[in-house]
């Protein structure tokens, strides 16, 4: 298989995974984040890896785009870092995340397996809303701790399953920004 033809399966696999994206679900989402931002709270997002690029992705473009107060807890990397050093890995978004988060506040986790221990950590004392973006495990931990909302997707490829959480991303963006 040649470069064009690879790149062309590709972007094929993005598309129809795409597609079997649950639209209500992102729906839900957008209405959780509505109410976030009308009552002044904050959406706390949190991923390992290339999902934590996700996370600091989306913070930028709801607070940019959406007035929504977003906070990307991996882009506070000194402090994530102490307390994984200090309290242990699984530890090290949930201790901050428990410092700053207040009652009506909503948690994004983003995982690709959906059972990152640091990102199912920091959801124990969160009740609700949490949005959840996973890959193509619907027994993944974070399934399990029945959030909110439970975007999926539809994919074994992490480079697909990370394209479609960004496309998730920047579709809430979108719409909660208007320009749609």
């Amino acid at each position: 298989m040649n470069t064009l033809q690879m790149t062309r399966l590709y972007v094929t696999s993005v598309m129809n995974a795409m597609m079997c994206v649950d639209a209500p679900a992102i729906e839900k989402a957008i209405e959780i984040l509505r109410v976030i931002r009308k009552n002044g709270n904050t959406a706390w997002i949190v991923g390992n890896g290339g999902s934590a690029a996700t996370a600091s992705h989306l913070a930028n473009d709801l607070l940019k785009m959406c007035s929504v107060k977003a906070f990307s807890i991996p882009d506070m990397t000194s402090t994530t870092l102490a307390y994984g050093n200090d309290e242990g890995w699984k530890y090290m978004f949930h201790d901050p995340i428990s410092k700053l988060y207040k009652t009506g506040d909503a948690l994004i986790a983003i995982s690709c397996s959906g059972n990152s221990e640091n990102v199912v950590k920091c959801t124990e004392f969160i009740h609700s809303p949490v949005i959840v973006l996973t890959g193509n495990n619907p027994d993944c931990k974070l399934a399990h701790i029945q959030p909110d909302v439970i975007l999926y997707s539809e994919s074994d490829d992490i480079t697909i399953q990370e394209s479609i959480h960004s496309m998730i991303c920047h579709a809430i963006a979108r719409v909660l920004s208007g320009s749609v």
